[in-house]
């Protein structure tokens, strides 16, 4: 892959993990926010707004996981690599997921022994 591709790439991964950052703080601002409000109706409610805060989070985190380790490869010269099968990762492929990891087959054989684990 070319130096200009890795650039790219780099900013764009870069600009993503400001703004998963920048998320996540707010969802911990929104969380002490729900943690200090003593005026809950009831307690469902309460405990509902408290799941999905943690469901964002959650999905926020994961995320960022993806992005930080994409940077990571960047640094070891690996990304564009397939972990898997090391052949290249379809530069389509970069383009719409810049944090994958894995090419669209070992992509794809992954989900589906996930799958038949479940």
């Amino acid at each position: 892959m070319e130096a200009s591709l890795f650039e790219t790439y780099l900013a764009r991964l870069s600009k993503r993990r400001e703004q998963l950052l920048t998320t996540l703080r707010h969802l911990d601002d929104q969380q002490q926010e729900v943690d200090d409000n003593t005026d809950w109706v009831d307690q469902a409610a309460y405990e509902s707004r408290i799941a999905s805060l943690d469901g964002l989070r959650r999905d926020f985190r994961a995320e960022l996981t993806r992005i930080e380790g994409a940077l990571e490869r960047i640094d070891n010269f690996m990304y564009g690599s397939c972990a898997a099968c090391h052949d290249p990762i379809d530069p389509k492929r970069l383009e719409l997921v810049p944090e994958a990891e894995y090419c669209c087959g070992c992509e794809r054989f992954r989900e589906d022994l996930e799958l038949n684990a479940a």
